[in-house]
């Protein structure tokens, strides 16, 4: 916690405690309104009766069970929703049901339905699911598009997709709902106990107090409960922060690997394609064959369809009429012009993104990490987030991650925006050298000139 906050919360304790004491006073009556003394010294008296940590773990067990059980519940149901419109509709009056129910209501139906011990845990789950399930289900349908169309392009799998992109961009719904769900869940573990008297829990610790009118007792277990609380919330804020990155080796030397006069001659061959959005002609009957013996460079007024046709070899978009062909399976890599950089990952590890589907090891990811991050000028930035880069920086990663993935085919959608002349240069000649090593397919949407002193530019007007 930060002092800004540590301030605030300990100013905040100490008026409760002295608004306490002089209720207390005022009441004179120790037996029903315990001092502030009296609190503490039964609170101490508790840690040290001989049964305190075994009720309390059994307690937080009870709730950790509860808690396991709503959030694998409420995480399938989630993930089935996003998957599938039919699952959100059949889940969505259930989710009505179960969150519309009073809680007293499960209670006193579980009651008859239960043992005391597996009350609460029933009690925690129907009151923690539905939170879980909502925020869950919030944080999958706020996914960015782009960035799911961004993995797809890259060749990522339904499931790396998943877990890469969808989880990470829910984290911080999912964590809310954990948050909320647990300080409903808690409360609801407590009042099952007091109901249910189990053996153990605070809940029939409370209870027992009460019976027999020890108030100091009662507020003690009050106390107690609100203490577990607050750390279980700590604990959730702290893993919240927690980036866990993947570490790579010390890199080595990497080097271009020199292209073969004589490689294989790889074509996209596009016939009569035709786009439109909204009724407005994006694409009219385009026609043109790209080769890996020339940069194509598709020239054109802004609107003209530069971006679209890009999207249409990515497969992101499929035309109205006409079709592409490819001369085999290609692997395609996209710098996008509007960047789409993963936030939750540094800058090595955006880069790294793409590396994983060729296999390679992770000396070689970081050797390929380092070349790259050296040859656009970034090598300092490389722990940095996306946030924390111009667009220009962050425009040069985009082309860096693209690159990386060695493709067959890579598109480059204005890919020096917002660079000097200078750099923009400098940038241009490693990109000769790169193509020219690995020889793909090049199509480059810009609107400027793209000059090479060692490769063919055809330039295409749309």
């Amino acid at each position: 916690m930060k002092r800004a906050e540590v301030i605030p919360t300990v100013l905040a304790i100490m008026f409760l405690a002295i608004l306490w004491q002089v209720i207390a006073w005022k009441i004179g009556f120790p037996a029903i309104f315990p001092s502030l003394f009296e609190l503490v010294k039964q609170v101490f008296k508790l840690f040290l009766s001989e049964n305190f940590f075994i009720i309390l773990l059994i307690t937080i067990l009870r709730g950790i069970i509860g808690f396991a059980f709503a959030f694998v519940l409420a995480f399938s149901f989630a993930t089935l929703s996003i998957i599938s419109a039919f699952w959100k509709s059949f889940f969505h009056p259930i989710i009505v049901v179960t969150r519309s129910i009073p809680v007293i209501s499960f209670v006193l139906i579980a009651l008859l339905w239960f043992s005391p011990p597996y009350l609460p845990i029933f009690i925690a789950i129907v009151t923690m699911f539905p939170v879980l399930y909502q925020n869950t289900l919030t944080g999958l349908e706020h996914t960015d598009n782009k960035l799911i169309e961004m993995a797809k392009v890259f060749g990522k799998s339904p499931f790396q997709r998943f877990i890469t992109i969808y989880l990470p961009a829910s984290k911080s719904f999912i964590y809310d709902g954990i948050s909320t769900s647990m300080g409903f869940g808690w409360r609801a573990i407590i009042i099952g106990e007091v109901l249910a008297q189990p053996v153990h829990g605070i809940g029939t610790a409370m209870k027992q107090a009460q019976a027999y009118i020890n108030v100091s007792e009662l507020i003690a277990w009050t106390i107690i409960a609100v203490a577990v609380s607050y750390l279980f919330e700590g604990i959730i804020k702290l893993v919240r922060k927690t980036h866990f990155e993947k570490r790579l080796p010390k890199a080595t030397n990497y080097d271009l690997n020199i292209g073969n006069q004589y490689a294989e001659i790889k074509t996209i061959s596009i016939q009569y394609i035709e786009k439109r959005f909204n009724e407005k002609q994006i694409i009219n009957s385009f026609t043109s064959t790209f080769d890996n013996q020339t940069i194509t460079c598709i020239k054109g007024p802004s609107g003209k369809g530069k971006t679209t046709l890009l999207r249409l070899i990515s497969q992101i978009e499929k035309p109205d009429s006409g079709q592409i062909l490819f001369t085999k399976p290609l692997q395609i890599a996209y710098s996008f012009q509007d960047l789409r950089l993963l936030p939750w990952l540094t800058v090595s590890e955006n880069i790294a993104y793409v590396l994983h589907r060729k296999h390679v090891s992770k000396q070689d990811i970081s050797d390929m990490v380092a070349f790259l991050l050296k040859k656009m000028e970034l090598f300092e930035h490389e722990q940095k987030f996306p946030h924390e880069l111009s667009g220009g920086q962050q425009q040069r990663i985009g082309l860096a991650r693209a690159l990386a993935a060695q493709s067959d085919v890579l598109l480059l959608d204005e890919p020096l925006t917002g660079l000097d002349n200078d750099l923009k240069i400098r940038i241009m000649e490693f990109l000769s050298e790169w193509i020219a090593a690995y020889q793909p397919i090049v199509v480059w949407a810009t609107h400027e000139d793209v000059i090479s002193n060692n490769l063919k530019i055809t330039e295409v007007f749309i």
